[in-house]
């Protein structure tokens, strides 16, 4: 007997990945329709046990309906998890309910930065005054947009006019904004009104002097199963770390993305295998085992709001989750992104 799958993923090589595996499998034997396109998503999906694709291609009602013979590659409900406002209130409700949790200690503290326009600022600070009381001692914060990725919008500060002033730059851009040159493919974060600010973890773990985050991935299946992938990834910030420069993204910033247009990147130096850092063999089990305990209350939070994430018994997402740890090795959890490319 014969399965029927319908698998389209934007980039070439995990479509083709994904494409292979089931080509290859010796259990199942799949009829593999890769043509789905928006328009026509749907077509033939009455008995299609498996959908790969993107998100926005799945057909949410056929997989409900069909929830003993049919499977999906993503979670309809899960911006609890994915979305850093959401995330961040989910784990503070959580920690009220489950205060000796491990993400006591291993969430940075979080608030939640909501901004209209940037005549608006000082209003906004008041809902945040520790951040604005902690800045006046020089305590060091980062920002992020609930929703950007690629580190777009994100900036390091330790003072309120440099926050400001981060504000006011965005507002004059989009008042000069070229319509006809906008690409709508970059994030618009003149657009952005909720952010998060989090205290800045300034005493990072350092490998040759320079700052890191690591990259795992994580399956969770049905509602819900959680396995943490062993061969997790480390990515470097350019620059040697030094918390005398903060609008150096390079210094700062881990994300890979914004080193590869930089002259001297060299991709070996910025990404490196998580159990090849030459660290203790000892404290990198430590810190594996830290992330594991860390996910599973992270998901048991996640997963205790149904209206922000929803478990499915008939699908499957995988995530990628960033940890990073302090010069302690204490680990701490900076966020989870849906992946379709891995």
């Amino acid at each position: 007997m014969s399965l029927k799958a319908h698998v389209h993923l934007d980039e070439p090589y995990t479509h083709q990945a994904v494409v292979k595996a089931l080509e290859n499998s010796t259990k199942l034997k799949w009829i593999i329709n890769q043509d789905i396109v928006p328009d026509h998503a749907d077509t033939d999906i009455a008995d299609v046990q498996l959908q790969w694709l993107e998100y926005e291609l799945i057909n949410w009602h056929h997989l409900s309906m069909h929830d003993k013979d049919s499977l999906a590659n993503a979670y309809c409900i899960r911006k609890g998890l994915i979305r850093k406002s959401q995330m961040a209130y989910n784990m503070t409700k959580y920690l009220s309910k489950h205060p000796n949790s491990i993400l006591k200690k291993a969430i940075p503290e979080t608030w939640l930065f909501e901004l209209d326009h940037v005549d608006y600022f000082e209003e906004a600070m008041n809902d945040v005054f520790e951040v604005e009381r902690d800045l006046q001692e020089g305590h060091m914060f980062i920002i992020k947009p609930s929703m950007a990725n690629k580190a777009a919008g994100i900036k390091v500060f330790n003072s309120l006019d440099e926050l400001r002033a981060m504000f006011e730059v965005e507002d004059s851009d989009s008042e000069d904004e070229d319509d006809d040159a906008y690409d709508s493919d970059q994030e618009d974060l003149t657009q952005v009104r909720e952010w998060v600010i989090q205290r800045y973890i300034h005493k990072p773990l350092l490998v040759n002097k320079r700052k890191f985050h690591v990259r795992a991935y994580v399956l969770a299946k049905s509602n819900i199963q959680v396995y943490l992938y062993r061969d997790m990834l480390a990515l470097f910030a350019m620059k040697d770390y030094d918390t005398t420069c903060l609008d150096d993204n390079l210094i700062h910033l881990t994300n890979t993305c914004l080193q590869a247009d930089e002259e001297g990147y060299d991709e070996q130096a910025s990404v490196k295998l998580f159990w090849e850092l030459g660290l203790d063999e000892k404290d990198l089990n430590k810190m594996f085992d830290q992330m594991k305990s860390i996910l599973a209350d992270v998901f048991d939070a996640c997963t205790s709001e149904m209206t922000t994430f929803q478990a499915m018994p008939n699908a499957f997402e995988l995530f990628g989750v960033d940890f990073m740890m302090d010069e302690d090795l204490n680990v701490y959890f900076l966020e989870a992104n849906a992946v379709s490319r891995y």
